[in-house]
């Protein structure tokens, strides 16, 4: 084992940086310091962490051993054997044991730590390769190259839940956060396979270039960043229309092999294994701002879970380098307790009854926007579609995108109203193409199978009990004056509650709860980010109550009575 003294190390990164000319940030003012020289085995790859990350665990292929390492004090504790090629490992849900991938066999096998024994094995086909994870319920990727094979590994019980077919030698995949969509760079060709997880089925096969080999989600979930080897370039994948956003290719070294995000939004890196150095995106611009020097071929990078130290394999030197990663100032200064509180508007939208609507049409709409004059709008749009819709519309003055088209309120109201007021236009929506199927196919079952009749049955009386109570009828409900009062939200809320009480959970993401608790995170991030500022919520009425009450937790919030910004009635 190698150390190198932090003192020693802290000198050394300025002298190994580089600047790029025209970045933002040179590689001096990033830093990276080096923390530690690890000989950890040959071949290192997969570098995962324990729970708590007091331990890291790195898979030395070709020394066909797993090192442990302590994360704090960066040293070598023990190796435990794994044969075969051990290219990946995570620590297993116990605590007590890791799963580690055969690259020269076919199964994933269970190591108990304290004996160093195998307790189990799974069939995962030819050339197991690096986990990517974890997905939620810790559920992990694993692909295997000569299989053609994705697999959905379960950390919990030790399981294979699902197997999807793939391109020809897939390389390690990514997903979505919320684990609904896999990318699954297809090496030998040149494309992009996107899975479908929670319908269960390929979507999309996307050609990006010569020897994809490895990429990541990026924070906010709107773009998948693949490394494209044959072409030294990185591409951005909009999550949402599967459409190639940008290419950044000046800064990228050569060979690019894989891109890693850390805990929060500002950096990826790049590891490039033929030019031995690690390019650094700054997320915020999409470009290269700096770059440093790695030992030889760095061919696997992991961020630790503090999101403080960046840590390297290199298979060429046999070395595993830890690297510091630098604070930053907060994006968002703390609110000054003298300043004013936040002014919040919440819309209630009647979407396609806007068209025909005497009461609350379009020129309804549009009258109360110019009425609020808010500086930020929050609008039923999902983010990664916003990401390709916004600058298409910005050329074109057109929308093309079929989720936001459906909605009249903003195609011809909100979109033409920001070109005349430039107010921000923030997309809100936590809807998804694979959450509406998944909730229809949910649905019909609910519908029509023999297991949920007394479900159904119950939900039925518990309707009829409701509207013989003579409970409003929202669904016909057009007049903006009623949609914006405490009578209609609480009957929406004794519709919807029933609907939330006896399907939510049922129904998964695209449940009642489930799907406003994550439009409201992303609704409570904007207000984060424009404190002080006049911001109006545009969403489908029923959601309106659900807001409110939870905008009312919120300090430095003022709520704004919409009937007071309301037009008068047409004649």
């Amino acid at each position: 084992m190698k150390t190198r003294p932090i003192l020693i190390a802290l000198l050394a990164a300025c002298a190994m940086s580089v600047c790029l000319n025209g970045g933002r940030l040179a590689a001096a003012e990033i830093g990276f310091p080096l923390l530690a020289t690890l000989d950890i085995g040959q071949a290192p790859h997969q570098i995962s962490f324990s729970a708590e990350g007091k331990y890291a665990f790195v898979a030395s292929a070709g020394s066909d051993w797993i090192a442990e390492v302590d994360a704090v004090n960066f040293s070598l504790l023990r190796k435990i054997p794994a044969p075969n090629v051990p290219l990946g490992v995570v620590p297993l849900a116990d605590g007590r044991s890791l799963a580690v991938s055969q690259f020269a066999g076919d199964a994933l096998r269970r190591i108990e730590l304290q004996q160093q024994r195998e307790t189990g094995r799974l069939d995962v086909g030819g050339a197991a390769s690096l986990f990517s994870g974890p997905l939620p319920g810790n559920r992990w990727l694993i692909v295997s190259e000569k299989s053609n094979r994705l697999s959905i590994f379960d950390a919990n019980r030790f399981e294979i839940l699902a197997r999807y077919d793939t391109g020809n030698r897939p390389f390690p995949a990514a997903a979505t956060a919320d684990g609904r969509k896999a990318f699954v760079p297809n090496y030998d060709e040149g494309t992009v396979s996107v899975i479908d997880l929670w319908n269960g089925h390929v979507v999309a096969d996307i050609a990006v270039g010569p020897h994809p080999s490895g990429g990541v989600v990026l924070p906010g979930g709107n773009n998948y960043a693949v490394a494209v080897r044959g072409e030294n370039s990185v591409k951005l994948i909009n999550t949402a229309s599967h459409e190639i956003v940008a290419v950044i290719s000046e800064g990228i070294g050569q060979q690019p092999f894989s891109v890693v995000t850390g805990t929060d939004d500002r950096w990826a890196w790049v590891n490039n294994t033929a030019s031995h150095d690690v390019s650094v995106i700054d997320l915020a611009s999409n470009r290269v701002t700096a770059h440093f020097s790695v030992p030889k071929i760095p061919i696997v990078m992991a961020v630790h879970p503090s999101g403080r130290t960046l840590w390297v394999a290199s298979e060429g030197d046999n070395l595993l380098t830890v690297y510091a990663i630098p604070d930053m100032p907060p994006k968002a200064m703390p609110l000054n307790e003298d300043a004013a509180a936040t002014q919040v508007w919440v819309m209630g939208m009647i979407h396609g009854r806007h068209l025909s609507s005497k009461r609350w049409g379009l020129r309804e709409v549009r009258q109360t926007i110019r009425n609020i004059n808010p500086d930020v709008v929050c609008a039923e749009i999902p983010p990664a579609n916003w990401a390709t819709a916004w600058p298409a519309f910005q050329k074109t003055a057109q929308v093309t995108d079929d989720r936001i088209r459906r909605f009249p309120e903003y195609v011809k109201v909100l979109l033409p109203l920001q070109a005349e007021m430039g107010f921000v236009i923030e997309p809100c929506a936590a809807w998804t193409r694979e959450m509406a199927l998944l909730r229809k196919t949910r649905l019909a079952a609910w519908d029509n199978q023999d297991r949920y009749a007394d479900s159904r049955e119950a939900y039925a009386q518990a309707l009829t009990a409701l509207q013989t109570a003579g409970a409003m009828d929202i669904d016909t409900v057009d007049d903006p004056r009623i949609i914006h009062s405490v009578a209609y939200d609480l009957a929406v809320e004794a519709e919807l509650s029933l609907y939330d009480r006896y399907q939510n959970d049922y129904l998964g993401p695209g449940g009642w709860s489930n799907i406003n608790a994550a439009h409201f995170a992303l609704i409570k991030s904007a207000i984060e980010r424009h404190r002080g500022e006049r911001i109006l919520i545009t969403f489908g009425a029923g959601h309106k109550y659900w807001f409110l009450q939870h905008l009312r937790r919120q300090s430095n919030i003022q709520l704004m009575d919409m009937q007071r910004f309301l037009p008068p009635p047409r004649n």
